[in-house]
C-alpha cells in the first residue's frame, strides 16, 4: 500500500483517516502509516490535518517512532510549500500570498519544535528537533523566484519571533552540548552548569553539526534578513564563545561537526576582513581562533575534514592571507588571483537548500525515489533500504603498515637470464631476504634436477627445469597456493623427500627465535621447493605428496575440515579450503541392509531412545542418544563446539524410512525452536544438521546435533531443547532434556585409593544417601552387564575392576565438584547397593534415581 500511495497518492486521500495510527498498532506498522501520511500531503485540509495527528504521535512512549514523526513534520513543511506553490500556479492565485501560507505552517512547526525541545529530556528526540529546525530555518531563509511575476519572494514575516526563538534554543543546545562534563573545581561555577543542565540536554553528533551551520548562517545574514537582530558587541561575544567552545574539544569531535566547524571558522575570517568597524581586539580574537581551527584541520585524521581545511585554508591565503601556522601553506602571491568579493561568494553566498523530497524523476531519469531503486516486493524495497547481508563489508583497516615491498616497482625480466636459470625468485610480497633465500633455494633445486637421471619422470625432466619453474610460479599465481598441477608435482617429485617427524612446539620456538626476514621468507615462498633444512619446514610440508592430487587430506587438520556443517573456516589449512567455507553436504543416506556396523554401539555413547514413532510420523522413525567420551569430544569439533564446556552436548540421530506403502519421505529436516518456562535454560547456540532432500523406503541416516546451553546447572531436568523433525509427511515435535548423568564431565584418571579417601572424608549426613535395590533375575550374568549400563545412562569413569562391586566418579557440571558411585552387588540375596558421596544432596539424589533406572533398563532387557 505505501509503494501505491506514492505511486497515485490522489486515489488515497478520501481514505486518510484509515491510516491514522491506532493504540493497539505494532512499531512497524506506525513507521509505514507514517510514510503514507507523508505521501498524503497533497492539498491544504490534508495538511492541516495531519499536523494535527502529528501533535500527538511526537509525544509517543516509542523513540523512534516520535523521532521519525519530528523528521515527518519537516518534510511536510517543505512539502507544504510544493503544494501551496502549484496550487497559487493551477489556480492563478496570487503567488506571494500562497506563500504567506506556506511560511505561516513552517513557523507554526517550528514554534512547536521549540517547545518540544524545552520539554523533552531525551537526547534523541532533542537532536531530531534540532535538525528538523535546522531544515526549516534553511527553507525560510532561502530566497525564492516568484516564477509568475519574475521577482524574489519578500522576506519572511515573523510577528511572534519564533525564528528568534529558534535560534536562541539551538545556541543554548550548542553550548550544553560543547560544554565539558562537571569537573570544575571552583564552586561558583557549579550553580551555572547545574542551571544549563536543567535547562536542555546533550545531543547527538548529526544535530551538533546541523546547529552549528544554522549559528554560521545567522553570523553572515545581513541585518535586513536576519531573525535575531543584536547589537554587535552581543553577537560578537557570541561568535567568539562558538569559536572557543568549537576550538576547545575539536579533537574529540566526529567529522561532521569538524566539517562544519572549519566552514564556520572560514566565513568568520572572511567576515572580520570585510567588517572593519568591529573592534580590533575581538576581531583579533576571532581571527586567531578560526585560524586555529583551520589548522587543526589541516592536519586531523579525517580525509574529508583534512581536504577541506586544506581548501578553505589555500582559498583564505591566496584571497586575503593568513598570519598564523603557514608553513604548509602556499605562499601568498605577488597578485591576488582570487579576490575577496570572489572567496566571498566561494564560502558566503547562498547555496540551494537541501531537500528530503523524493527524487525528481526527470532529472534522474526513471528513478522517482528511493524505493525504485530497488525490485518491486523484494524486502529491500519494503525497507527502504538495502538490506544487510546483500553485499559483503569492505574489511578493516590493518592495525600494521603494509610490507613496503608491495610500492617496489617489478625488476625488468631478462629473457636470457630466464633461459640461462640465472633469475632470482622475487615476487610482489617477497623481501629482499626473501630474494635471497628463495634464489638459494632455487639454485639448490636446480642441482638436484641436474644430478636426478630417474626414467619415470623422463618427459618432466626432458623439459628445462628453471622453464618449468617459472612456469609452475605464474600457475601458482595464478591458481593460489595449495592448488599445484600435475606437472608440477611430476617436475618436482623426485626433489621432494619425506622430512624427519617434528613435535609442533619444538617447532614452533624454533620458528619464534628466528629473525624476521627468514619468517617473511617462508611466508612468500611459492609452496613448491622445499627449504634446505627440516626445522621449519613441519608444519608446511606433508610426509607424502602425490601426484595428481589437489587436496592432501592427511597433512590437514581433521577436526578443522568443513564437513557437514556450513561456515566452519579451516585454521591449518586456510589456503587448501579456500572458497569451500559455505559447502554444505547433505547427509549420507544407506540402506538399511547394506549397513555393516550395528546402530545399537554402546561405546562412549547412550543408551537409544524412541523420539518419533513411524504410526505417529507419516512412517518417519527417529531414535537419538548421547554421547560421551572421546566420540563427544570429536563431533563437538567438528561442528566448532567447544568440547571442554560442561554445557556442551552431542547426539546422533537415527532417521529411517519406514512406509509400509513403498513412499518416499522428502525434505526431512530438524528445525529447531524457542520458547522454555521459567527457571528452564535453554540453549545459547545449535548446530543442526543439512535438510536430507530423499529418504526412500528402507532407507536411512545418522546425523548429528550440538548443543551449548546458556548456563551449566547441577539440578537434573534443567535444561531444555525443543525441536520439530519435519517433512513432506508432516511436522513432529521432539523435546531434548539431557539428564544430569549425561551432562556429568568424566575427571581425569583416579586410582582406587585417591577414590577410597574421597570418599572415607564424605562421611555427613548429607554428604553419603544409600539406596538398595532388589535384582529380581534368575540370570546370574546381569550383574555382570551392570558397568555396562551404568556407563551407558551416566556419563561416569569406572574406577578400578569390576568384581560384584564397582567404583564411578563424575564432576558435577555447574559446581565441578566430583561424586564418588559405590555399587555392591549380593548374590545371595539379590541384591545392589548403591552409595553416592559429594558434597551436593540434591545432584546425589538425582544420580541415585539414575542409577536405579538404568538397572531397570539391564533387567527389562
Amino acid at each position: 500500500i505505501r509503494t501505491l500511495v506514492k505511486e497515485c497518492p490522489s486515489a488515497f486521500s478520501p481514505f486518510l483517516n484509515d491510516f491514522f495510527v491506532k493504540g493497539m498498532d505494532p512499531s512497524f506498522t506506525r513507521m509505514i502509516k507514517l510514510d503514507i501520511l507523508v505521501s498524503l500531503c497533497i492539498d491544504p485540509a490534508a495538511i492541516e490535518a495531519i499536523l494535527t495527528e502529528l501533535r500527538t504521535y511526537v509525544r509517543h512512549n516509542d523513540r523512534a517512532f516520535a523521532c521519525a514523526s519530528i523528521r515527518a513534520v519537516g518534510k511536510i513543511t517543505e512539502l507544504a510549500r510544493v503544494v501551496y506553490d502549484r496550487r497559487a500556479f493551477t489556480a492563478g492565485l496570487d503567488a506571494s500570498s500562497a506563500r504567506r501560507e506556506a511560511n505561516i505552517i513552517a513557523l507554526n512547526c517550528l514554534s512547536g519544535l521549540v517547545t518540544l525541545s524545552e520539554f523533552s529530556r531525551n537526547q534523541l528526540v532533542v537532536g531530531e528537533c534540532a535538525e528538523t529546525m535546522q531544515r526549516i530555518l534553511a527553507q525560510l531563509w532561502s530566497r525564492g523566484y516568484d516564477s509568475i511575476n519574475g521577482t524574489d519572494f519578500e522576506i519572511v514575516t515573523d510577528p511572534s519571533r519564533v525564528q528568534e526563538r529558534a535560534l536562541k534554543r539551538l545556541l543554548l543546545i550548542l553550548v550544553r552540548s560543547l560544554s565539558p562534563e562537571e569537573d570544575d573545581n571552583t564552586d561558583e561555577e557549579k550553580p551555572e552548569h547545574d542551571k544549563l543542565k536543567t535547562r536542555t540536554v546533550r545531543v547527538p553528533g548529526n544535530a551538533i553539526s546541523s546547529i552549528v551551520w544554522v549559528i554560521g548562517e545567522w553570523f553572515i545574514l545581513s541585518k535586513a534578513r536576519s531573525p535575531w537582530n543584536i547589537d554587535l558587541e552581543k553577537k560578537a561575544c557570541i561568535q567568539l564563545e562558538t569559536l572557543r567552545l568549537l576550538s576547545r574539544c575539536f579533537p574529540e569531535l566526529n567529522s561532521g561537526i569538524k566539517l562544519q566547524a572549519v566552514h564556520l571558522a572560514s566565513k568568520m575570517l572572511l567576515m572580520v576582513k570585510a567588517n572593519a568597524h568591529q573592534s580590533s581586539s575581538t576581531s583579533s580574537k576571532v581571527s586567531a581562533l578560526c585560524e586555529f581551527i583551520l589548522a587543526m584541520g589541516r592536519v586531523d585524521v579525517a580525509q574529508d575534514v583534512r581536504d577541506r581545511s586544506r581548501y578553505e585554508s589555500n582559498i583564505l591565503q591566496v584571497a586575503m592571507g593568513l598570519s598564523h601556522d603557514t608553513s604548509s601553506m602556499q605562499s601568498t602571491p605577488g597578485s591576488n588571483l582570487i579576490s575577496l568579493e570572489q572567496a566571498k561568494s566561494m564560502l558566503l553566498y547562498e547555496k540551494p537548500t537541501a531537500s528530503s523530497l523524493p527524487l525528481d524523476g526527470k532529472e534522474f531519469g526513471s528513478i522517482k525515489n528511493e524505493t525504485d531503486l530497488f525490485r518491486f516486493g523484494t524486502l529491500s524495497s519494503v525497507v527502504c533500504h538495502k538490506v544487510g547481508g546483500s553485499s559483503l563489508p569492505l574489511p578493516k583497516w590493518s592495525d600494521a603498515n603494509s610490507p613496503s615491498a608491495l610500492r617496489d616497482p617489478p625488476a625488468p625480466e631478462d629473457d636470457n637470464a630466464l633461459m640461462n636459470g640465472s633469475h632470482e625468485a622475487g615476487g610482489l610480497y617477497s623481501s629482499s631476504s626473501g630474494d635471497k633465500s628463495s634464489s638459494s633455494d632455487e639454485s639448490a633445486s636446480d642441482e638436484s634436477s641436474s644430478e636426478e637421471t630417474d626414467d619415470s619422470s623422463s618427459e618432466s625432466d626432458d623439459s628445462d627445469s628453471d622453464g618449468n619453474n617459472d612456469v609452475t610460479e605464474k600457475l601458482s599465481n595464478v591458481f593460489g597456493n595449495g592448488v599445484v598441477t600435475n606437472s608440477t608435482f611430476s617436475a618436482h617429485s623426485s626433489k621432494l623427500e619425506r622430512p624427519a617427524p617434528c613435535n609442533s612446539v619444538e617447532s614452533s620456538s624454533s620458528s619464534s627465535s628466528s629473525s624476521d626476514t627468514d619468517s617473511d621468507s617462508d611466508e612468500s615462498s611459492e609452496g613448491i621447493d622445499p627449504p634446505d633444512d627440516g626445522g621449519d619446514s613441519c608444519a608446511k610440508f606433508p610426509s607424502e605428496l602425490s601426484v595428481g592430487i589437489i587436496l592432501e587430506m592427511d597433512a590437514a587438520n581433521q577436526t578443522q575440515i568443513p564437513m557437514q556443517f556450513s561456515k566452519q573456516a579451516s585454521v591449518a589449512s586456510s589456503q587448501i579450503a579456500a572458497g569451500l567455507e559455505d559447502l554444505v553436504m547433505s547427509p549420507l543416506v544407506v540402506d538399511k541392509n547394506d549397513i555393516s556396523q550395528p546402530l545399537n554401539d554402546i561405546e562412549d555413547s547412550g543408551p537409544w531412545k524412541d523420539i518419533v514413532k513411524p504410526e505417529l510420523g507419516g512412517g518417519l522413525f527417529a531414535k537419538m542418544r548421547f554421547l560421551h567420551g572421546s566420540k563427544r569430544t570429536k563431533e563437538a569439533q567438528v561442528m566448532g563446539l567447544d568440547p571442554a564446556n560442561p554445557s556442551t552436548v552431542c547426539l546422533e540421530v537415527h532417521i529411517e524410512n519406514m512406509r509400509t506403502d513403498a513412499g518416499t519421505l522428502r525434505h526431512v529436516r530438524l528445525v529447531h525452536r524457542g520458547g522454555t518456562g521459567n527457571g528452564i535454560i535453554a540453549p545459547s547456540r545449535v548446530i543442526s544438521p543439512p535438510e536430507i532432500p530423499i529418504l526412500k523406503q528402507g532407507q536411512t541416516t545418522s546425523i548429528f546435533i550440538g548443543l551449548t546451553f546458556a548456563s551449566a546447572t547441577d539440578r537434573d531436568g534443567m535444561v531444555l531443547a525443543k525441536f520439530d523433525i519435519k517433512s513432506d509427511r508432516g511436522s513432529s515435535p521432539v523435546e531434548i532434556r539431557p539428564s544430569l548423568g549425561e551432562l556429568l564431565d568424566s575427571p581425569n584418571s583416579m586410582s582406587q585409593s585417591e577414590f577410597d579417601k574421597a570418599c572415607t572424608e564424605l562421611q555427613g549426613i548429607h554428604q553419603r544417601i544409600t539406596s538398595v535395590v532388589s535384582v529380581s533375575s534368575k540370570n546370574d550374568d546381569v550383574y555382570g552387564k551392570i558397568p555396562i549400563a551404568i556407563l551407558q545412562h551416566l556419563n561416569l569413569k569406572q574406577v578400578g575392576k569390576w568384581t560384584d562391586k564397582g567404583c564411578f566418579v563424575g564432576t558435577l557440571p555447574a559446581s565441578r565438584n566430583n561424586v564418588y558411585v559405590v555399587i555392591e552387588c549380593n548374590t545371595l540375596r539379590k541384591t545392589c547397593e548403591i552409595i553416592v558421596c559429594g558434597n551436593n544432596a540434591m545432584a546425589s539424589n538425582s544420580i541415585i534415581g539414575l542409577v536405579k533406572q538404568a538397572l531397570q533398563q539391564l533387567l527389562k532387557s
